[in-house]
């Protein structure tokens, strides 16, 4: 298990990575706002990390049981409350990201960039809410084989379009590759999901 969350980390880590290096091939401004805009991001990710931690216990507890109803209970609940937390984080982002923006930096043009990209972030954060949940679960029922290869599936995705997205539209078409990589993590993830909680099923059938 360590190993395969290992592997996962570090596909996350790369795609962040690239994200910069791409980056800064568009110029310091671009690269500095980015910065700036994956500061915004990662202060959401704090509220959205704790719902995936409840879903992990709630999960866990659920699986152990081999309890179907309690699974989807425990999914359903705790995706409920982090889909409005994440609205209301893309909505806060796009209204008031300027005013943060402000704050973390003096620099007018870099600024003036990051401003220009606030509504991708903002977009990332509520599209990410589906990628943060099904980690969850899948580290609550001790998935991680399929947490593995969903972040080489999407990190794969991410690489090809952010080369592609940055060469065609320059820092748009690479926080665009960026949503898609969110998006892709949670794609990656369904087919899984739909097997263990068809497993819960023939569990209950069985018992």
């Amino acid at each position: 298990a360590n190993g395969d969350i290992m592997i996962r980390t570090l596909c996350l880590l790369a795609g962040f990575g690239l994200f910069a290096r791409q980056g800064a091939g568009l110029g310091d401004a671009t690269l500095a706002a980015n910065h700036l805009l994956l500061q915004l991001v990662s202060f959401s990710a704090f509220f959205l990390d704790g719902f995936a931690f409840v879903a992990e216990a709630r999960v866990g507890a659920a699986v152990g049981a081999r309890d179907r109803a309690l699974f989807r209970r425990a999914v359903r609940l705790s995706s409920e409350l982090a889909v409005v937390t994440a609205a209301a984080l893309a909505i806060g982002l796009w209204l008031g990201g300027g005013t943060i923006i402000g704050w973390l930096t003096s620099l007018p043009d870099v600024a003036a960039m990051a401003h220009a990209y606030l509504p991708w972030a903002a977009l990332y954060v509520l599209l990410s809410v589906a990628a943060f949940q099904l980690d969850g679960v899948f580290i609550g029922a001790t998935g991680t084989a399929q947490m593995r290869n969903a972040a080489v599936v999407s990190l794969a995705v991410f690489a090809l379009c952010a080369w592609a997205g940055a060469n065609a539209w320059g820092n748009y078409g690479l926080w665009a590759a960026m949503v898609v990589f969110v998006i892709a993590r949670a794609a990656a993830l369904l087919p899984y999901y739909r097997r263990l909680d068809a497993g819960l099923a023939r569990r209950d059938t069985h018992s």
